[in-house]
Formats: C-alpha cells, structure tokens, sequence
C-alpha cells in the first residue's frame, strides 16, 4: 500500500460516517459504559507507540504528546499522507515481531476498527452503579 492508500485506510477507521471511531463515539449518550472511556485511553495510547516507532524507523514527526484521541487521529491520517515508499518499507519492531512501517499502520487501523466495533456495542449500554 503506497502513503495515499493507508492515510485513507486510517481516515475511514477513524472518522467515516459509519463503522469508525468518531461514528461510535456519537452513538455514546449520557453516563457512558466505564468501558469506553478505557478504550479511547487505550486506543490513543496504542496509535501513540505505534507512530513512535514509525517515527524512529522512519524518521519522521513523533506523536503530539499533548493530543487526545480526536486530535491525534487526525494527526495520524496527515502522517501517513507524507510518508515515502522508501520510509513504509523501512522494519521495526512491535510485540516482539518486525513489520514493515506499512504493516505496521495497517495493524493500527485494523485495531482501530476492532475497538470502534467494541465501542459501538457498549454506546447503548447505561452504565450501572
């Protein structure tokens, strides 16, 4: 996958109308399930190590540290954007396994999808005392 394609691929994750995280995130009302609030930590925690790892392997901008998880999502799909065939081909090291950097994001959108699905099926959810 060239940078247009997993900057696209990272965009739909995170931000399509359906099937994201800013569309399950809007299905969230009032009292949320304790759960969500642990899987929007979790998720921007988790795209934060992967684009550090990027940007060391491929020597681009870290992470904003400061970002929440709405930021950094789309500080992510401008990253990907930039990046060269020759930087998405560089390895580095997740879990003890070596991927490719394009792996390496193609992973975090899958994970990204996995936990809006999780995230969506607890939106109805009122969380109980």
């Amino acid at each position: 996958m060239n940078a247009a394609d997993l900057a696209l691929l990272l965009d739909e994750a995170n931000h399509a109308p359906w099937e994201s995280v800013r569309s399950a995130l809007e299905g969230v009302e009032g009292q949320p399930h304790p759960r969500v609030g642990w899987l929007v930590s979790h998720l921007a925690q988790t795209k934060r190590d992967y684009w550090t790892k990027v940007a060391e392997a491929a020597g681009s901008p870290p992470p904003p540290d400061a970002a929440g998880l709405t930021r950094l999502m789309a500080w992510e799909v401008e990253q990907a954007r930039r990046l060269t065939d020759a930087q998405l081909a560089r390895s580095v090291t997740h879990a003890g396994e070596v991927f490719t950097v394009s792996q390496l994001l193609r992973l975090n959108a899958r994970h990204t999808a996995w936990h809006a699905g999780q995230i969506a099926a607890l939106a109805g959810r009122v969380r109980s005392a």
